[in-house]
């Protein structure tokens, strides 16, 4: 699996304060009920090759339940993790990623599902479907689920995926990364896309390898073989130059030993 090495994400201090509504400079600082060192707790950190407890009791917006195993439903799942109540960045990375599915080229229901897993189990159904109907729309609506657990199974799906969020309980707000997991049909993390401006070539290439060959053109193949996965920034990175260098030392080697044999038989004739 591509998925290499452990990787970690962790927002600078500005950005977490935004994760839950305490913008710097723009908020009372009275209400600010965390401290940098609580919100530098916060970050995402999959083990490698991490597998979610499938058996887990997930509920969506229209109150049905189903085990994650079913959720997942034999196909590569994308994945945010997100506050059904938050007015903060939950809304537009849901939005950004949903934007970037659309505009991938890939087939919703049939390619992946895209799934939407809440931080806050004391959110409800009425909330999880306010902020789908608020974020999602068209085709990819039908095969988007927003999810929901009680406390405890909301803590075991959280730690699967080495995601750690810091309560505001003054402000009822999270903080936390904002991030986009790419899950295999079986239920293993095989991407984390960490960038807030999500690209469509990105999560296209993640979804191709994380269905084990299963989904896209020909062309999405010959590109993964061209394609690196960096764990740091979490996006694809393209490792062509890798190939080109080799190549190009090889290609350096072969004229100097042309040269050398043009000048043996050169001076062979002399």
């Amino acid at each position: 699996m591509a998925y290499a090495g452990r990787q970690t994400l962790r927002f600078s201090v500005a950005i977490m304060v935004a994760c839950f509504g305490l913008t710097i400079g723009g908020t009372d600082p009275a209400r600010a009920a965390l401290s940098r060192a609580d919100i530098a707790r916060a970050q995402a950190a999959p083990e490698p090759n991490a597998r979610l407890p499938t058996d887990l009791a997930l509920t969506d917006e229209k109150d049905t339940t189903k085990t994650l195993r079913q959720w997942l439903n034999g196909k590569p799942t994308i994945w945010v993790l997100a506050d059904y109540t938050c007015k903060t960045l939950c809304g537009p990375t849901i939005g950004a990623v949903a934007d970037a599915l659309d505009r991938s080229g890939l087939r919703p229901g049939q390619d992946f599902n895209y799934l939407v897993a809440g931080l806050d189990a004391k959110d409800t159904a009425a909330d999880a479907a306010t902020m789908k109907h608020g974020r999602i729309g068209g085709p990819l609506a039908e095969y988007t689920h927003f999810l929901r657990a009680s406390p405890k199974d909301t803590a075991i799906l959280l730690h699967a995926f080495g995601f750690q969020a810091v309560y505001d309980r003054g402000n009822d707000q999270f903080a936390h990364p904002a991030a986009a997991f790419v899950l295999t049909p079986q239920g293993r993390i095989a991407f984390m896309l960490s960038d807030l401006a999500f690209r469509p070539s990105d999560l296209r290439l993640a979804i191709v390898s994380a269905s084990q060959g299963h989904v896209g053109s020909l062309a999405d193949h010959i590109r993964l073989l061209c394609y690196g996965f960096d764990p740091a920034r979490g996006v694809y990175n393209v490792a062509i130059g890798r190939v080109l260098a080799g190549a190009g030392a090889v290609t350096a080697i072969s004229l100097i030993l042309l040269i050398a044999v043009l000048f043996r038989v050169d001076r062979s004739r002399g």
